[in-house]
């Protein structure tokens, strides 16, 4: 079992990959739009094997990269922006911190 967590935006989405001792596998920043997202995670879930769970804030355009993960078999989960206390409550506010709060 893998966990993806993602900080997404228009340009440029920050993702962090959790195994299943809850330890960085690997973090990478996504350069493009939610497409190229969609294509880098098809690569990763041929990458990773097995299963995965992705984790990522609401926004424009969430229900487009929801509908095309779950296509790839992937078990996603879309957070309520307003119910990410562990977030907005953070000292430390950056995509890379994002996107591993909500691997996690």
């Amino acid at each position: 079992m893998h966990y993806i967590g993602m900080d997404v935006h228009s340009k440029v989405t920050m993702i962090c990959i959790l195994n299943e001792h809850g330890r960085v596998v690997k973090e990478r920043k996504i350069p493009g739009s939610l497409r190229e997202v969609v294509e880098v995670l098809r690569r990763l879930r041929k990458e990773l094997g097995g299963s995965i769970k992705v984790c990522y804030e609401a926004s424009c355009g969430c229900g487009f990269v929801h509908d095309e993960l779950v296509k790839l078999g992937l078990q996603v989960q879309v957070a309520h922006p307003g119910k990410l206390r562990l977030i907005f409550r953070s000292k430390r506010k950056n995509d890379r911190v994002d996107a591993r709060k909500l691997a996690t």
